[in-house]
């Protein structure tokens, strides 16, 4: 009876290994971004408005834009490079995030926190060689 069983189970325990594969393939596109806008990005929101914003803004920094066809406003957390008048982003896997669109031709207005303080500027978004995006900021005077 016991080996009756395994024989029975045995199909079923085939046929959902495939299926769990195809899940887990369908899921390494697009979940780490799932996981990321839901979970990660609110908590380093989070820890960039904070006092121990230390911890994380010596790379990271929040940007703040207004979507072109919505008119809202999103705020994300970015790595950046501080060059004084001007801040660079880096878009990585550009050709699978939107958000730096909204920056691209004439660009638009941005609000950034860098290392605790809130600056304010200009960004245009270019995609250059490599297909990888670059968003460059002109700061507006600091205090």
């Amino acid at each position: 009876m016991l080996a009756m069983d395994n024989e029975r189970s045995w199909p079923w325990r085939r046929a959902a290994v495939p299926a769990r594969r195809d899940i887990i393939e369908a899921m390494r596109g697009h979940a780490p971004f799932v996981v990321m806008n839901r979970v990660v990005n609110p908590a380093m929101r989070m820890l960039l408005r904070s006092p121990a914003h230390r911890l994380a803004s010596g790379s990271l920094a929040l940007v703040t834009y207004t979507g072109r066809g919505s008119e809202r406003q999103y705020t994300i957390p970015v790595g950046y490079k501080d060059e004084g008048d001007e801040v660079t982003i880096a878009v990585g896997w550009s050709d699978r995030k939107v958000w730096w669109r909204n920056l691209t031709g004439e660009g638009g207005p941005v609000r950034l926190v860098v290392a605790g303080k809130e600056l304010r500027g200009h960004a245009v978004a270019t995609l250059g060689e490599g297909r990888e995006a670059l968003v460059r900021v002109r700061v507006d005077a600091r205090d």
